[in-house]
């Protein structure tokens, strides 16, 4: 085996702001007014564990039980971080490359009417 094959193995890939495989762009959260570079999944569930008690919902437990089954090897790094991925951009500290946190646009009365054939909750 070729020595750039087993490197190239090795290497471990990291995701960027959209959650796509890039080399070497770390996803980059802002807490508090402080802004954190995300380079793995561990970095991703030791954010998770420093996160406002009063803000964790199921959005933020998605991400938790994501990182955690990535550690234990129960699915893939990528697939983790690209669920911390939505978690930043559902909790609006995912940071652009411009700088300031992005924010999701306001959703539509549209879009929060359910689908056609769908009845409405109670």
């Amino acid at each position: 085996m070729s020595v750039g094959l087993k490197a190239a193995r090795t290497a471990r890939p990291k995701v960027n702001a959209v959650g796509t495989m890039k080399t070497g762009v770390p996803l980059k959260v802002c807490l508090d007014g402080h802004v954190e570079e995300i380079d793995n999944v561990a970095d991703a569930a030791d954010f998770l564990q420093r996160w406002p008690i009063e803000r964790r919902g199921h959005v933020y437990r998605s991400a938790l039980n994501a990182c955690s089954a990535a550690i234990a090897a129960q699915i893939s790094e990528s697939d983790a971080i690209k669920v911390f991925t939505g978690f930043a951009r559902v909790a609006g500290i995912l940071v652009g490359d411009n700088g300031p946190a992005m924010t999701l646009e306001a959703r539509t009365a549209q879009s929060r009417l359910p689908k056609q054939g769908r009845q409405m909750p109670k």
